[in-house]
């Protein structure tokens, strides 16, 4: 280690820990040659992401090629941003305080489709992937340069120990203020019953668990009573009891971990951003109804073992080229065993729900028009665009561009209706 950052190792932990307390952004401080000495991070960076490592050597090179007084915006090819300024010891630099990764611009699934297109990533991390970018900080021109300005400040001022001044209040009257509102056995109940209601809601993908909460005059009410004082604290709470109930809920709904995994962890990091009541709100109905999709989406509930395996099997390597024998090998079960099981407990053959998961798929990235359909074909692991357009057809009963079309009157149509 250098012996400037072994030095003062403590106080760059510190400036570290106050960025990421005050900011919720990830900090990562640097050595020159980009292995981290400290990290205070709330993002797991997905699997597929591993490499961004080599982003920090970027960074540190960059900032050791230019004066001390110059901090650096850098976006890598995954649209992922990084703020960062040099650590000096007057001449020599020592290393690099790297805030992110964060973005610049709201994310959409058009950016995310195109950059994994072109960085050839694999179609069944896109749940994960969107998870991820939708958790990342978005920040402003403005909040760039000053975050680069406080970093080239925090990184060159000597450490100096804080110390608070204990001001002690004025003595209040002497008043029965310990009182909190009393939860009659009855609420209490109530309270329980509706979450019970809630999970098994969720657990099937049904969005009344939305109706439940705007049925509550002040659904935070409970917490806020525990939390005299602290209503911010209070409800980021009652956020965080709210994930969890979810959590369980699609587990019960039969969903599998890794998608569970990532629609949580997305929910931690953003509760921690909640700054009013009002956001409190918006996040509650947020999580309840992305947790619904989840669950109506990838649930296997009523499924026996071996098709639930196979079902996540086939989300998980929906872009490779997939067969019945390929998922019954991966699973370890006979091809004529599954075949028949499949076929009992879904209604279609395994290769019939593989077309059908296709063209869902599909549907999202023609609607969006970035891409060709021989394109869109190979993304989903057609070999051939002709036989794509084949399936597509004997699904929804269109080709691809006839589905295009419709969806373009469809919103002419609500866009040119006359409001009520």
């Amino acid at each position: 280690m250098n012996r400037m950052l072994e030095a003062f190792h403590d106080h760059f932990q510190k400036i570290g820990f106050m960025i990421h307390t005050l900011t919720k952004m990830d900090v990562r401080i640097t050595d020159p040659n980009g292995a981290m000495l400290v990290q205070q991070v709330h993002h797991e960076i997905p699997a597929v992401l591993q490499h961004l490592h080599e982003d920090f050597s970027v960074i540190n090179s960059s900032l050791e090629n230019h004066p001390p007084n110059r901090f650096i915006h850098y976006v890598n090819a995954y649209d992922l941003g990084y703020v960062a300024a040099g650590i000096w010891d007057r001449e020599e630099f020592c290393g690099s305080v790297v805030v992110g990764p964060l973005l610049s611009g709201i994310p959409s699934m058009d950016v995310l489709s195109s950059s994994m297109a072109l960085q050839q990533l694999p179609l069944g991390q896109r749940t994960p992937l969107w998870t991820f970018y939708e958790s990342l900080p978005v920040i402003s021109g403005v909040e760039k340069d000053a975050l680069g300005d406080l970093l080239i400040r925090l990184s060159r001022v000597e450490p100096i120990q804080a110390h608070e001044i204990a001001l002690q209040p004025k003595p209040l009257p002497l008043e029965d203020t310990t009182e909190i509102l009393a939860e009659s056995n009855q609420i209490i109940e109530e309270r329980y019953e509706g979450e019970k209601m809630m999970i098994d809601l969720i657990a099937k993908g049904d969005k009344k668990a939305i109706r439940m909460i705007h049925r509550e005059q002040n659904p935070l009410q409970l917490f806020l009573n525990r939390f005299p004082g602290q209503p911010i604290r209070a409800v980021k709470n009652s956020l965080l009891v709210l994930n969890t109930l979810c959590r369980i809920a699609a587990e019960k709904g039969g969903v599998h971990p890794v998608f569970i995994h990532h629609i949580s962890g997305k929910f931690s990091v953003l509760i921690e951003r909640v700054s009013s009541l009002q956001q409190s709100n918006t996040m509650m109905i947020q999580i309840v109804n992305e947790y619904c999709e989840l669950t109506h989406t990838y649930s296997t509930r009523n499924y026996s073992s071996i098709v639930k395996k196979a079902v996540n099997y086939i989300q998980f390597y929906l872009d490779h080229p997939l067969t019945l024998q390929e998922t019954a090998d991966a699973i370890h079960v006979n091809s004529t065993h599954l075949s028949r099981k499949f076929k009992e407990e879904t209604g279609m053959n395994v290769i019939e729900y593989i077309h059908r998961m296709r063209v869902e798929n599909a549907k999202s990235y023609l609607i969006r028009g970035k891409h060709s359909v021989t394109e869109i074909a190979f993304m989903l692991g057609f070999n051939d665009a002709n036989y794509f357009a084949r399936i597509f057809k004997k699904i929804t009963s269109l080709t691809p561009s006839q589905y295009v079309k419709s969806c373009e009157k469809r919103s002419l149509h609500r866009s040119s209706a006359p409001n009520k």
